[in-house]
């Protein structure tokens, strides 16, 4: 399967926007307003991008907590639009769950002045963070503006953002291998869907009035 790092640069870049805080560090706010951090916690919102039928689950499994009926409706949607089958991009299974390599797709947010990766030393080890620029937000308008079809990633992007809320990565983690069909998957293969298990979920509520 051949990869689109453009794709993958775009989506990266509404989700670090989308998840984007106030960057504290007083050498670098000038030039970078915004940061988004954990590389972990990246990769597993991403996963939930990537995998809409995982998103599903978690929205109903927020449903369950909260009694929320919005969470439960978008998770009803999200499976009768088909987006399982077809806005699904497969993520292989490493030693601690879906994992990707990102360098190629932030190299090229990189080079074009929109994101600085780092990695820094913390008190616990290393954590990776991403600062974000003044025109990363235009950016993300203009694509979407020029671009329809890529608006899809954007709000998205907001809706994870919204699911993870202040989870950090290792929770958001264990979260996603709390699903067997996730945490079972042999390590370098693709990691299935579960479609068959967010209907029979989505089928415990009945039918929408």
């Amino acid at each position: 399967m051949a990869r689109d790092y453009k794709r993958d640069a775009i989506r990266l870049l509404f989700l670090l926007n989308a998840g984007k805080a106030a960057n504290h560090d007083e050498d670098m706010v000038g030039a970078y307003p915004y940061v988004f951090g954990g590389e972990k916690r990246l990769q597993a919102m991403d996963f939930w991008i990537r995998y809409p039928d995982y998103l599903a689950l978690e929205l109903i499994t927020l449903h369950e907590k909260s009694g929320d009926i919005a969470k439960l409706d978008i998770a009803r949607a999200i499976y009768d639009d088909g987006e399982p089958s077809l806005r699904t991009i497969p993520m292989l299974r490493k030693h601690f769950g879906a994992y990707e390599p990102l360098d190629t797709a932030l190299a090229i947010l990189e080079c074009r002045g929109l994101v600085r990766p780092e990695r820094r030393k913390t008190v616990v080890g290393h954590s990776h963070f991403f600062f974000l620029t003044k025109k990363t937000e235009e950016f993300c308008n203009e694509v979407a503006k020029e671009f329809p079809l890529l608006d899809w990633y954007r709000a998205r992007a907001r809706l994870v953002v919204e699911v993870a809320g202040p989870r950090r990565g290792n929770e958001l983690k264990t979260v996603q291998h709390s699903t067997r069909q996730y945490h079972d998957t042999a390590i370098m293969n693709y990691i299935p869907t579960i479609t068959d298990l967010v209907k029979s979920k989505l089928d415990q509520f009945g039918n929408p009035a």
